[in-house]
């Protein structure tokens, strides 16, 4: 059955997100699922707040930054049309009242700073040019893996990692020449993973190399050009 004419949910995309069966580490797939989210979005009658919130989920586990926050802005904005808004309290509604949408914005915005699927780890995967700076406090992933880290000025400055069971540890960081403050370099695999044995209860603080960042967890300030209630521009 073709996908012939505008619908608001994407069960037909189920397999690229939040399944991962498909998905951008597959070469022989990823033209594929970036032509399905586009032909879904392609055809805007019928798409409301939660379909906004599954593209950008779709386009932040591709890769698609920009893209990602785009349809977040179009779920706060009401789909562009000022429609369906999310509210200041971030309540949403249509007929009547819809929570699933968003904690599946919730769920977006964790998607664009942090993804665990495949067995590994993605730290700021998703974060869009615009966001210069970004801080993360124990953000929990599959694993029983607990992850703070932050940028500064568009860069990863340090990423820690905390296993709170002792599994495997595979993870996929934006820093050029990782290290753990020494000289010493993490080897990176071709695909851009390093693998990290950790126990039980163990943290591994991750810098770039030759730098000496301060790790404090702070928070970042609220953009002063921002455009609606939740800081987004």
């Amino acid at each position: 059955m073709p996908f012939a004419e505008s619908h608001r949910h994407y069960s037909h995309l189920l397999m690229i997100y939040p399944l991962y069966v498909m998905n951008p580490d597959q070469a022989e797939n990823r033209d594929l699922i970036i032509k399905s989210v586009d032909h879904w979005m392609g055809m805007p009658d019928a798409l409301r707040g939660y379909s906004y919130t599954g593209a950008s989920s779709i386009c932040a586990s591709i890769g698609r930054r920009d893209e990602a926050l785009k349809y977040l802005k179009m779920f706060v904005d009401g789909g562009g049309n000022g429609r369906f808004p999310c509210l200041p309290n971030t309540m949403y509604a249509e007929a009547g009242p819809v929570i699933e949408t968003p904690l599946s914005a919730s769920r977006s915005l964790q998607a664009i700073l942090l993804q665990s699927w495949g067995g590994t780890i993605r730290v700021f995967p998703a974060v869009p040019e615009s966001w210069k700076d970004v801080t993360i406090a124990d953000m929990r992933c599959e694993g029983a893996f607990l992850v703070s880290a932050a940028r500064r000025d568009g860069r990863t400055r340090w990423v820690r990692i905390k296993s709170l069971a002792g599994e495997p540890c595979r993870v996929k960081v934006d820093i050029d020449e990782p290290t753990t403050g020494g000289d010493l370099l993490l080897k990176k695999s071709p695909n851009g993973t390093i693998d990290l044995t950790l126990q039980k209860g163990e943290s591994i603080l991750l810098i770039p190399r030759g730098e000496k960042p301060d790790t404090a967890v702070e928070p970042v300030a609220a953009q002063e050009n921002a455009l609606n209630s939740f800081g987004l521009r």
